[in-house]
């Protein structure tokens, strides 16, 4: 082979792994979402008996998606991985041909809440990927095996894949992207949060004004008695600053309002759609701090912060809070993406 081809090769694979990593990174980086995406597709199609496992079927194959991204990158199982990722085109260029044809009301999700394209940009964009992947992979015959140290980084970036989709199963997204992100006014039209009361009366206006603390269950009979216990905790030390605990649930079962004994929660429980709490904060019973109106934080229901939360809110600048918190998420997710690149791309 020689040096221009090596080059072309090399920019190509470059480029389709790039692309690979990226849309299954951040399908990986926000399960939920990636979820209710498949489950579009499954609701297109028909099959409404598959919406259970929208889902686990999205984070799986969000994880082969960048996975096949890092072995293309890499280098590692040249043949193999040609002919997974020419299936894989292959599946997702017809998908969206047919999207193309049809024109259904509905986001490919191919880059999750990050970057939304047409359908006609979405099959133009596979096309693309098509040409990028013969120029990666053709001819077959003159392609030798990778050195020994790529096939440890592709075993080192797995394993950093495989406890990142853990970690974002267990949290909310680092970076936000939807309509509902830290700093996001509620009040506008593109980004407003209804809810209502048992009577039907909105109650919307109840976040405007002051800080507010937002628990959203949109599985709420799923959430386990521990959870509602550290609601009703966070209920009482935040009252002593008076700050109040809004608890929003897509309706009140049988099941959930026997489980639920405190009236401090029973008394601030409101309805919202379950898809608008599924993404105004990605984790079932996440809990989300609103001054304003303003969207200032958010935390998974797993990770509630301790009884000192509401004095710390009280008494520092909600801006400040906002700018630390994105920080720190943001820097932690470079961090984590330098180290799997230099992995890549230096062994």
């Amino acid at each position: 082979m020689s040096i221009r081809m090596r080059f072309v090769n090399r920019l190509c694979s470059l480029l389709l792994g790039f692309v690979l990593f990226a849309a299954g990174f951040l399908k990986l980086m926000d399960p939920v979402g990636a979820g209710l995406v498949v489950q579009e597709y499954f609701k297109l199609a028909g099959l409404y008996f598959l919406f259970p496992a929208s889902k686990a079927l999205a984070v799986i194959l969000a994880l082969l998606e960048t996975l096949l991204g890092t072995a293309v990158i890499t280098g590692v199982w040249r043949r193999i991985i040609a002919w997974i990722s020419a299936v894989l085109l292959a599946f997702f260029t017809l998908v969206t041909g047919l999207l193309l044809i049809f024109n259904p009301e509905m986001d490919c999700g191919c880059f999750g809440e990050a970057l939304h394209l047409t359908h006609l940009q979405t099959f133009i964009k596979n096309l693309a990927l098509c040409l990028l992947w013969t120029g990666a992979f053709l001819p077959f015959n003159r392609h030798h095996d990778a050195p020994p140290l790529r096939y440890v980084a592709q075993a080192i970036v797995t394993l950093a894949m495989l406890l990142f989709t853990f970690w974002s199963h267990l949290s909310v997204p680092p970076v936000d992207f939807t309509p509902y992100k830290p700093g996001t006014m509620l009040q506008d039209d593109s980004s407003g949060l209804s809810f209502s009361d048992a009577d039907g009366e909105y109650c919307d206006s109840l976040l405007f004004s002051g800080k507010t603390l937002l628990v959203s269950a949109y599985d709420a009979d799923r959430m386990p008695a521990k959870r509602w216990e550290a609601v009703s905790a966070l209920a009482a030390d935040a009252a002593e600053y008076g700050i109040p605990v809004i608890v929003l649930v897509p309706d009140l079962s049988d099941d959930l309002s026997g489980r639920l004994t405190d009236p401090v929660i029973l008394s601030n429980i409101y309805f919202a759609d379950r898809k608008d709490l599924m993404t105004f904060n990605r984790s079932n019973g996440g809990l989300t701090f609103v001054e304003d109106g303003m969207i200032v934080r958010k935390w998974s229901s797993r990770a509630y912060p301790d009884s000192s939360l509401p004095s710390y809110l009280q008494d520092n600048d909600s801006s400040a809070v906002m700018v630390e918190t994105a920080s720190s998420s943001r820097l932690k997710l470079q961090a984590f993406l330098l180290f799997t690149f230099a992995v890549m791309l230096l062994l």
